[in-house]
């Protein structure tokens, strides 16, 4: 699993080598091989569809959807009323309130402090405090 990991963070540092058939069959691989892990996180009753696995330190606020096919990566948070859906977020992420991700990855260390945003088939970085300072790469 982490080296499917691996393989993708190395392509989305390179917004250049981003394309539609080799993202996804490097996401899809990575779904294959996950197991579910939920027993360290952080917050009130989110509601998990596995598998869904949550590395250590990870903080999830109230309204929370997780799944299917979700990895969420080492000290990140995840706001209220959020729906996240066959997405990877690495290490050091934050997301905002109202966010939908479906089928998304989420770079590390990227932090978007705003609220409401549904995006799908996308890869997503860097720090944006409005909807529209969001650095977001379809795909």
């Amino acid at each position: 699993m982490k080296q499917e990991l691996t393989k993708i963070e190395e392509v989305i540092v390179k917004p250049e080598e981003i394309k539609e058939s080799n993202i996804q069959e490097l996401m899809d691989t990575f779904f294959s091989k996950l197991k579910n892990r939920v027993d360290n996180y952080i917050g009130d009753y989110p509601t998990f569809i596995e598998p869904v696995y949550l590395e250590d330190n990870v903080k999830i606020g109230d309204d929370v959807l997780l799944g299917p096919n979700v990895y969420i990566g080492a000290n990140s948070e995840i706001s209220d009323y959020v729906e996240i859906s066959n997405t990877i977020i690495f290490d050091n992420v934050k997301i905002g309130e109202n966010f939908k991700l479906e089928n998304c990855i989420v770079a590390k260390d990227s932090s978007f402090n705003f609220t409401e945003l549904n995006v799908k088939k996308s890869v997503l970085m860097g720090v944006a405090n409005l909807k529209n300072e969001l650095q977001k790469i379809g795909f």
